[in-house]
């Protein structure tokens, strides 16, 4: 395979993205034909659209870059100081996250769509004092290519840096287990070519991000690799194949301690899928063994889509001990699943039932059954619930919710109540959520909850607790130059010991000027301990988990350069002369399944955000994301899930259809749910 061009490859990297243009009107003044007009005529004048108030358009006029050459590229840079205090299990500290956050994005001829994202981290903590502060140095760095085209009809998409290991399309499209892709440093490369044939392959050091406003990528022992390849025969099948290698890595299970419980392992997946109009079928085995130990894997996936029914049902089997790579997946279980979807104008409705057993006997046998549904009454007026039921040998839990959707004069409102009863406690919920209308530009969302805790343990105690909390989350333009953006949440035991406590994020930007923002971030985390009790999958037993008490206060201050070069003639995705507007959005885990960025639901960092399947970015620490400089028209949003905590999963498969118009700036929120 060749390149398509014979010259030699001229990388950009030069400096790419926002870049406020203003919109030149012509002062047009009537000349010596005014003397000419008939009697009583009023004189010319001349008009502007919108009063001449329009925003300026990003890729034109008296702030547009002093470089108009070369294709679109553009370039951030964020320097970042910042204090935080931590107060927990009886110790204090004080943390310093300095740093500088760089990303840019460029556009190649030839070479495909190119973008950068690297930090450099500095400071430490004080915890120590018999070996003084703590001085680390760390920080990220990631280099992506998309859609590098080669004759053939190929396309090829590498990544160089701190990334995540690549999986075919059959292993990440699963109905009901997923195969976790692996945070690792080392490089990724995935080809694309005729007949669906598609081509994998990567390595490196396992690791974990952190970091709060500066990201981290923390290595951890051992190595990865992996390759694969899946290629679709005819219209109808798809089959692939892809194998896994660990050597000497730490299992991702909660907190990661180097050195500790190291495993090596080799894993095979076969997978095959079928396809006819509303009609499919995937079948999966996999083969692994770690300790020498060998283990067993297969599950049968079917859907069927007739008319307004959807119906799912799978049969499973996987044996204790089972990885993929580093990543423990659901193992050491057997059974079947089955579901019923139907979809109308007014009514949506799911039911479903799982069958689990342990594999071993040493783990619980569930009966999960559930069910949800969602009525629109009127235009104004919704209405809908959810049961779940899970019996187990440890007893039996169960969990009901109800809410009731208006929209009202101030936007879009919920009352939702909430029961939970298991083995260790109930939990009972009453929210009011609200969505307001705002002006173009800003977004608001509030909720207020009373709950009550009674039974569940805490620190050997019984619980009996009622909880108040509040909570907000939006922001805004203030001025031209002035913005603000949180998300902020109280909360208090008004009886009892429970005390959430509160946590808030917000950030106010200055614009000073075209190319340079001040941002200042305030940072507040203090929860106590406490344990929630919810009923959510057969594959996430009902237990009650104890939150440990941590106290977390800290100011982040950041001064942002941003210039773009390059795009006069050539915005992100558009032709020479395009219009342009702005993308903005969040990844965020969507706690109430309504498909909002409600108040109090948090933001997915780490998330890699890919634009027209070109150009990528990864969402900062509160799951906020921007492409800053986009031609006007329809564009596609794609989030790739690595790097979200399971079990939660993208709806829609993380893609988003939205319009781009010129001078605007363009929302969209990608929600991540979790199974019900």
């Amino acid at each position: 395979m060749k390149c398509r061009t014979h010259s030699a490859p001229r990388l950009v990297l030069g400096l790419c993205g926002l870049g406020g243009l203003a919109c030149s009107g012509a002062a047009y003044a009537q000349a010596a034909s005014q003397s000419a007009a008939p009697s009583g005529a009023p004189a010319y004048q001349d008009r502007y659209i919108g009063g001449g108030s329009l925003t300026p358009d990003i890729i034109s006029g008296e702030d547009a870059t002093s470089d108009p050459q070369g294709l679109a590229h553009s370039l951030q840079l964020d320097g970042v100081v910042s204090a935080l205090k931590s107060h927990g299990s009886g110790s204090d500290s004080t943390v310093s996250e300095n740093g500088v956050i760089g990303k840019a994005q460029w556009e190649t001829a030839s070479y495909g769509a190119w973008s950068l994202d690297a930090s450099l981290r500095t400071g430490g903590s004080d915890q120590d004092p018999g070996k003084g502060p703590e001085q680390g140095q760390g920080g990220v760095v990631t280099l992506r290519q998309r859609g590098m085209p080669f004759d053939g009809n190929w396309l090829a998409d590498n990544a160089l840096g701190d990334v995540n290991s690549p999986d075919i399309n059959l292993a990440r499209q699963q109905a009901r287990f997923y195969l976790p892709t692996a945070p690792i440093q080392g490089l990724t490369t995935e080809w694309r070519g005729p007949s669906g044939l598609q081509i994998v392959a990567g390595g490196g050091t396992p690791g974990v991000y952190d970091g709060i406003v500066v990201p981290n990528f923390h290595t951890l022992d051992g190595s990865t690799a992996t390759a694969g390849a899946q290629w679709s025969p005819s219209s109808q099948w798809t089959l692939g194949g892809q194998i896994v290698e660990a050597h000497a890595v730490n299992l991702a299970i909660g907190p990661v301690i180097d050195g500790s419980g190291l495993m090596s392992s080799t894993t095979g997946l076969l997978s095959a899928a079928w396809a006819d109009g509303g009609e499919h079928l995937q079948m999966n085995l996999l083969d692994g063994g770690s300790a020498g130990k060998n283990a067993l894997g297969a599950w049968v996936d079917a859907s069927m889509a007739t008319g307004r029914f959807l119906q799912n049902a799978g049969l499973f089997r996987i044996d204790p001990g089972m990885t993929w790579g580093n990543q423990l997946i659901s193992n050491d279980a057997e059974g079947a699943y089955y579901r019923l979807n139907y979809q109308s104008r007014q009514l949506l409705a799911d039911v479903g039932i799982d069958e689990v057993r342990s594999v071993s006997g040493l783990g619980s046998d569930t009966t999960f059954l559930t069910g949800d549904a969602r009525y629109q009454l009127s235009r104004d007026w919704g209405a809908g619930g959810v049961a779940n039921a899970s019996h187990s040998d440890g007893g039996t839990a169960w969990s009901v919710e109800g809410f009731v959707d208006h929209a009202n004069g101030g936007g879009t409102g919920r009352v939702q109540a909430d029961f939970a009863q298991t083995p260790e406690g109930q939990d009972t919920a009453f929210t009011l959520n609200q969505a307001w209308s705002t002006p173009i530009g800003s977004r608001l969302s509030t909720s207020a909850s009373v709950e009550r805790i009674s039974g569940a343990m805490i620190n050997s105690l019984q619980q009996n607790s009622t909880v108040l909390s509040l909570a907000a989350f939006g922001g805004g333009q203030f001025s031209n130059g002035l913005g603000i953006e949180g998300n902020v949440r109280w909360a208090r035991a008004v009886q009892g010991q429970a005390a959430p406590g509160v946590s808030a994020n917000v950030s106010l930007t200055w614009q000073v000027s075209s190319a340079w923002e001040l941002l200042a971030t305030y940072y507040d985390s203090r929860i106590g301990s406490w344990t929630p009790l919810t009923v959510e999958s057969p594959l996430t037993p009902p237990i009650a988990t104890l939150v440990p008490a941590v106290q977390e206060r800290g100011m982040f201050l950041t001064i942002r350069y941003r210039r773009a070069a390059g795009s006069h003639f050539a915005p992100l995705g558009g032709a020479p002369g395009a219009g342009s507007g702005e993308i903005a959005g969040t990844v965020f885990l969507d706690a109430n399944n309504n498909g909002r960025s409600d108040a109090g639901e948090l933001g997915a960092p780490n998330v890699t955000v890919v634009l027209d399947g070109r150009f990528s970015v990864q969402t900062d620490s509160n799951g906020r994301f921007v492409f800053p400089v986009v031609a006007t028209g329809r564009h596609v949003i794609t989030a790739i899930a690595d790097n979200l905590p399971l079990p939660w999963s993208l709806i829609n498969g993380g893609r988003a259809q939205i319009e781009v118009s010129t001078r605007d700036r363009t929302q969209v929120d990608i929600a991540a749910q979790r199974p019900r």
